[in-house]
């Protein structure tokens, strides 16, 4: 692997490449001396009259490698820890420019310098080990140190030079954006520049031991739920089939999404199940799961699940003050289970809709009592009482009781009086 630094190494093996390659049957008599090979921006290169021959290569735009772009992802898991150092992967882009002042000088040294990249599209390890170690040598430059240890020798992929056809017009953009005069180009692209960091992370141990478990493939179904609507506490009987896992206590019920809890009882085809207390008033939705556990770990794994079953929990008024409320004050009801700050609540007195906002959600996320405003041309009497949580309406209930002062009329009641 390599770091940041290979983006350098890439530039410093390219200028060697071109260096070496003047003992080698080059155009010695033109870039016999200095600058020679340069890597540097157009608009720094020095042109008129009096412009020394030079071959420039420069670096003017770098993109992902699609092959390796998605290698070793994610890099986190749900939780932000870092899982793994995926590799940035990079194209480089470079432009081969020559100069000179003579006549013919751009046109042998471009041709000159394309023969080199041409017999070279593979880069060896020696020779970018090379390149990088010529740093260390007269000149030695800050930069020059830094791109030494780059390690792009070490990387996982090869350098691979493959030339690039730019359109006319991509030739003027570019020479435009550097605000210089044109000289002889053509264009190359180098892949892969590998980045990859060296950061710790978490990673899971190696598999110890395989075992293997085959189940048929037969999800828990709800046909039912009964009763519905339901209250709070009550117990609650789903009919279907598929319930029973692979051993006893593997089947769980989940309502809205929540950890699943162990029902009271469970058959193939029935299960009961105590509402939880946390559930809210309005329409709610349970799952039947069966987890699995293999015979390598004693820890349940998540198994099948049936599809949502939506039911009713009403809501259940436990208390009403103040008793007798006067026609245009303020009553306060006291209902289980609580009501969350942003469901929609009616009160029922009599026939009488009483709407009233959402909460505050700068209040408490829950509450057990609602005050709601009674109108002030409601006549004196008892009224029956009902409240309605997002769309699940409490119960009335007829009193039956021989001698009661009520026998005969749904409760509750609210009294409305002076």
């Amino acid at each position: 692997m390599s770091n940041y630094l290979a983006v350098g190494g890439v530039s410093a093996v390219l200028r060697s490449l071109l260096t070496s390659a003047l003992t080698n049957g080059g155009p010695t008599s033109i870039l016999g001396s200095l600058p020679g090979i340069t890597a540097t921006s157009p608009d720094l290169v020095p042109v008129g009259p009096d412009e020394q021959a030079r071959v420039n290569i420069f670096m003017y735009y770098a993109s992902y490698n699609p092959a390796l772009r998605n290698m070793g992802l994610p890099s986190r898991n749900a939780h932000g820890v870092p899982i793994g150092n995926p590799p940035l992967a990079l194209n480089l882009h470079y432009l081969v420019t020559a100069y000179g002042n003579n006549q013919f000088d751009p046109e042998i040294l471009l041709g000159w310098a394309m023969t080199v990249l041409h017999d070279t599209p593979v880069v060896s390890r020696e020779t970018i080990a090379d390149a990088l170690d010529d740093l260390l040598h007269n000149p030695v430059t800050p930069e020059g140190t830094l791109i030494n240890g780059s390690m792009l020798a070490d990387q996982i992929e090869h350098i691979r030079i493959t030339p690039e056809t730019l359109s006319t017009e991509e030739i003027y953009r570019l020479w435009t954006a550097f605000q210089t005069n044109y000289r002889p180009t053509t264009s190359y692209q180098i892949s892969v520049a590998v980045i990859q960091g060296t950061r710790q992370y978490a990673a899971n141990p190696p598999v110890q031991r395989r075992s293997v478990l085959v189940l048929p493939m037969q999800s828990p179904v709800i046909d039912s739920v009964t009763p519905n609507p339901i209250a709070a506490g009550a117990m609650l009987t789903v009919q279907g089939r598929n319930f029973l896992g692979d051993a006893p206590g593997s089947t769980l019920v989940s309502f809205d999404g929540a950890p699943g809890i162990a029902p009271a009882s469970v058959q193939d085809k029935a299960l009961r199940v105590v509402l939880p207390t946390s559930l809210l008033a309005g329409t709610r939705s349970l799952r039947v799961q069966t987890t699995v556990t293999y015979a390598t770990s004693t820890t349940p794994h998540p198994g099948f699940s049936s599809g949502p079953m939506p039911f009713q929990l009403v809501p259940t008024i436990t208390g009403v003050s103040p008793i007798p409320v006067p026609p245009g004050s303020e009553v306060s009801v006291t209902l289980a289970p609580d009501v969350g700050s942003m469901q929609q609540a009616v009160l029922y007195i009599g026939d009488t809709a009483i709407p009233i906002d959402q909460r505050p959600s700068s209040g408490p996320a829950t509450s057990g009592t609602l005050a709601f405003p009674v109108p002030g041309d409601l006549a004196t009497g008892a009224y029956p009482l009902r409240i309605e949580i997002d769309g699940a309406q409490s119960k009335l209930t007829l009193d039956d009781t021989t001698g009661s002062p009520t026998y005969g009329q749904w409760l509750p009641q609210l009294q409305v009086g002076p």
